[in-house]
């Protein structure tokens, strides 16, 4: 819920292409392309969304390798006023990845999003739990708590109408690695063209014990 194009919720239906590059520690990599689409429902605020995700894995010997990854399905509720919003978020994550690109378990995510406002600028930050609840033989477990802080938001810079800055910084707690915590830092460019909303991501790792490497992120969702 970082502005207008990180909440979707209030409109009836979006479709959204999504796309990043992820250098990791150890010399691997990975890119992701993901399609998302989601339709509000009876209750004002709320909404289903599937995500749809095709990885593609790069080790550090032998050659890149591709399939689909494990899709997700979840349902947000967002309730907004103007000093401040919240939203809450549920997700099922479904063993759908092929040719070894995804662990096969089943997760559960929940998110909970506050966005603190004033004029020309604001304060977001989300929580997220990450839950594998089912785990056959050769898949990973997952367990970790992960936090976004995102600001000054829309207010940083405004040299063009419309495109605005932000800066953030990310960390997560690895419950089922004994409580190891990782972080990074990074910044985001975003705007609006008519009904569609754009954002651009670069983040860079924190020391040797980091999220990752470097990571490369672009987000565009169209209202339909």
């Amino acid at each position: 819920m970082v502005d207008d194009i990180d909440s979707p919720y209030s409109i009836d239906r979006d479709a959204t292409l999504y796309y990043f590059f992820q250098g990791n520690q150890n010399g691997t990599a990975r890119a992701k392309r993901e399609l998302r689409y989601g339709r509000g429902m009876w209750k004002s605020g709320s909404s289903v969304r599937i995500r749809i995700p095709f990885l593609t894995q790069y080790p550090l010997s032998g050659n890149p390798y591709s399939g689909l990854g494990d899709v997700e399905v979840g349902y947000s509720n967002n309730v907004a006023s103007p000093p401040f919003d919240h939203s809450t978020e549920l997700r099922i994550v479904l063993p759908t990845a092929t040719n070894g690109v995804q662990s096969l378990d089943t997760q559960f995510k929940g998110f909970y999003t506050t966005k603190w406002k004033w004029p020309h600028t604001s304060i977001v930050y989300v929580n997220e739990f990450d839950q594998s609840v089912i785990v056959p033989p050769g898949s990973l477990w997952t367990s970790y708590y992960e936090g976004k802080l995102t600001l000054p938001n829309s207010a940083f810079v405004r040299t063009i109408r419309g495109l605005h800055l932000a800066a953030f910084y990310d960390y997560r707690v690895l419950f089922d690695s004994g409580g190891v915590y990782k972080d990074a830092l990074g910044g985001m460019l975003f705007g609006n063209i008519n009904d569609v909303a754009l954002s651009v991501t670069d983040s860079w790792g924190i020391g040797t014990n980091a999220l990752w490497k470097y990571k490369f992120e672009i987000n565009m969702t169209a209202r339909l």
